[in-house]
């Protein structure tokens, strides 16, 4: 069975940056390139054969049409640039008119790349330009976020059973480096993936691969599983589940062991990009093998035939780990910088540098992209159009505005981040809260959305803090009692912070299931939670906790605490006929916490202060509620250690797919109850049928299951919803041709872009 034990910062980053409900604008594209290298090059090796029995039940060919395995297809298309912000519709937008293509576009961020290694990365920002440098077996298929097609590969068909994978790639396709795509391309971007096991150079068990490895051997990753020690024969039993078995340059089968109905959307993402093999085993090995890395490699110089080659770069990769100059991780990868360029990509740019000193990475067109398939194009060419394109790092949102300004007036082509808090620097206050109409306020320049992202926000309630000075539990824990998490969640009224503060960049969050999620009927707007803006019910929630306060407590781990371990006696008991305290009462203080810049969490967290405050001082309950922010760097590492009793964050989909949400929000072991120490034995049988019905693909029960935890959730508040981010962009009107994919802006930190840059000009 799935362990749902991982953490999750990409997400988390995104929302504590103070980046997910207000950073409205991030352009993503595709971007390949070109060199020569040949590393090998011709080496063959008399392929396998395969041993299964594949039974077609999908396929697709050279005819426009989709693979269904797995997720229904539904698609939902509105040509209007516009869409009520509740709505869950995916919308097209193709800008209109005629004029000279623009030679260079420049995005102006206020985001830096963590790792541009597919195999590494984990980050929104970096996904905003990894999806334009590489290609997947399957991708998106335009503005449908739960339509995947083929995109390297020409066609797949699943046996009945959903355990083996028949691949085909398309023919006459070459990395940017010029060797050609083949299935071994295929076997070695995969396997690698898994040897790196969520590993970064400063750390393990952070990133991706998980998503992967949960169709493999959980045991064997280091975020499912166990955990394990980065040995020869860790990454030999790795390679022995022959995940992908190649039967001939052109074909291979992929090999599961625990199916899932989301397998499309598993391949769709960037971890699952497909890499040059032999341009990244050369640059990686001078790479770890350059002086001051302390690292002894086992293979300096590979031989034999290509799959030896490979399995001996990946025993290679394997010896770095914590070891040498990466003592907390596995060894940097030459792609993890790209600061000469990525030369491991098929697609329609390239990456000609990135500067690690001003962060700003610059791409150009590659001529020789082979053009996408024609499913995606209708049956046209993809020819990348704007030639160069650059992502500038400007942190500044004053600065940002003007050079908006300034590229509009001079027929530059831009696209910048706009925070949300300056939504009316670019557009008009009265238009969009009057009539959801984004209105430009600045000449030459176009805003288009409000579109929905697969994204829930809330803020975690913890019931088991720990004191980061002393290391020890605090005897108070508030929110182990349910009476507390909900007084705190009625003491916020989010539709007017919605509106007044988020500018109404999001939708008011009532469970966990962001709406539009996969599969169909996955969002219930029935799932809603029991608690609502009351003040005199917090007063009367209060009172009664601090008349009856609850005597027992055990951990997370089922430990009962001793005596003198816990005590959630506050203000006096009993209450004296006068209806408030008198003397001293015992006092007591809660603290909450968002990231810095986030001024949405910072307005909730300030309105249940002041109610929660106000009640302490009307009946002299002693209690005083804090609001601290912290700076968004640590923000997410301390939010998710236990220390806070409650903080502000949220989930991206890292595919879309309901149990990517519920497993980390709902199932104890998931990135949220762990920290939080929320163990309920009710919500682990939900969330194990759950999984179970998704890997025999009945979606009729996944949902059913979804709708119970949902239910459950909300009767014992574990959390209070906040948002459904609303995304939306503006750019300069001469740039056209862009279109919305939730799923992959989600996938790149909740914010809206034109996923595709070569399709404009």
């Amino acid at each position: 069975m799935l362990s749902t034990r991982r953490s999750k910062l990409k997400h988390a980053i995104s929302r504590g940056a103070g980046i997910a409900i207000v950073v409205i604008i991030i352009i993503i594209i595709a971007v390949g390139s070109y060199a020569a290298l040949n590393l090998g090059k011709g080496a063959t090796t008399t392929p396998p054969t395969s041993t299964s029995t594949p039974t077609t039940t999908t396929s697709t060919t050279g005819t426009p049409t989709t693979s269904t395995t797995g997720p229904p297809v539904t698609t939902t298309t509105n040509t209007s640039s516009q869409t009520s912000p509740a709505s869950t519709t995916t919308t097209t937008t193709t800008g209109t008119g005629t004029g000279t293509v623009p030679s260079s576009l420049t995005y102006e961020t206020a985001s830096t790349a963590s790792y541009l290694d597919p195999g590494v990365s984990y980050f929104s920002y970096d996904y905003n330009i990894l999806q334009n440098v590489y290609e997947n077996l399957l991708w998106y298929n335009g503005a449908n976020s739960t339509s995947v097609i083929p995109w390297l590969a020409a066609n797949y068909t699943m046996s009945p059973d959903q355990k083996t994978a028949n691949f085909t790639l398309r023919s006459n396709i070459k990395f940017a480096d010029g060797e050609p795509l083949t299935s071994w391309a295929v076997y070695f971007s995969f396997n690698r993936l898994l040897i790196d096991d969520s590993s970064a150079p400063t750390s393990h068990n952070t990133q991706a691969s998980w998503i992967i490895q949960q169709m493999l051997n959980t045991s064997l990753s280091g975020v499912l599983g166990p955990g394990h020690n980065y040995t020869q024969s860790w990454a030999q039993a790795v390679l022995a589940q022959n995940f992908v078995q190649v039967t001939s340059n052109s074909t291979f089968t992929l090999h599961l062991q625990h199916p899932n109905a989301a397998f499309p959307f598993l391949l769709a993402g960037e971890w699952a990009d497909i890499i040059a093999p032999q341009y990244v085993i050369q640059k990686d090995l001078q790479t770890w093998t350059a002086s001051g890395t302390g690292y002894s490699l086992p293979f300096t110089t590979l031989s034999g035939n290509v799959s030896q080659q490979m399995n001996q770069y990946f025993m290679d990769q394997v010896s770095t780990c914590n070891t040498g100059a990466t003592p907390s991780g596995c060894g940097t990868t030459y792609l993890d910088g790209s600061y000469n360029g990525s030369l491991a990509g098929t697609g329609p740019y390239t990456i000609q540098s990135q500067n690690p000193s001003t962060h700003n990475v610059v791409f150009q067109a590659n001529s020789n992209y082979w053009g996408g398939p024609y499913q995606f194009t209708g049956g046209q060419k993809i020819t990348p159009q704007i030639k160069t394109v650059n992502f500038n790092f400007v942190p500044q949102q004053t600065t940002r505005t003007l050079d908006l300004q300034s590229a509009a007036k001079s027929g530059q082509a831009m696209v910048v981040d706009v925070t949300g808090d300056h939504l009316y620097d670019v557009a008009d206050r009265n238009a969009w809260l009057n009539n959801n109409q984004l209105n430009s306020t600045i000449s030459g320049v176009t805003l288009y959305g409000p579109y929905t992202s697969l994204a829930t926000l809330f803020d975690p309630f913890a019931t088991n803090v720990t004191n980061a000075a002393t290391g020890q539990k605090y005897t108070f824990q508030p929110f182990a009692d349910i009476r507390w998490r909900e007084a705190f969640a009625d003491s916020v009224n989010l539709t007017e912070i919605n509106q007044d503060v988020n500018n109404k960049l999001g939708q008011v969050a009532i469970n966990v299931v962001a709406p539009g999620l996969p599969p169909a009927g996955s969002f219930n707007a029935n799932d809603t939670p029991i608690y609502s803006y009351n003040p005199d019910k917090v007063a009367q929630l209060l009172l009664q906790a601090m008349a009856n306060p609850i005597t027992s407590f055990t951990d997370v781990n089922g430990h009962p605490a001793k005596p003198g371990e816990f005590n959630n006696s506050f203000g006096c008991n009993p209450l004296p006929a006068s209806g408030a305290c008198t003397g001293h009462p015992i006092g007591q203080t809660i603290d909450l916490y968002y990231a810095t810049g986030d001024t949405v969490d910072q307005a909730v967290f300030n309105q249940i202060a002041t109610v929660i405050n106000n009640i302490s001082t009307t009946y002299n309950m002693g209690l005083t509620v804090g609001v601290v922010p912290v700076p968004a760097g640590q923000f997410v590492a301390l939010s998710l250690s236990g220390i806070y009793y409650m903080y502000a964050l949220g989930w991206f989909a890292d595919y879309p797919w309901v149990i990517d949400f519920t497993a980390a929000m709902y199932a104890p072991g998931g990135a949220y109850p762990v920290p939080d120490s929320m163990n309920f034995t009710t919500m682990s049988k939900l969330e194990n049928q759950a999984i179970t019905a998704s890997s025999n693909n009945n979606l009729t029960g996944l949902v059913q299951d979804v709708h119970l935890m949902n239910q459950f959730a909300n009767n014992a508040v574990m959390y209070m919803w906040t948002l459904y981010p609303i995304d939306i962009m503006a750019m300069t009107s001469n740039v056209h041709g862009f279109y919305y994919n939730a799923a992959l802006s989600t996938a790149a930190g909740g914010v809206a872009g034109p996923e595709y840059l070569a399709t404009l000009y």
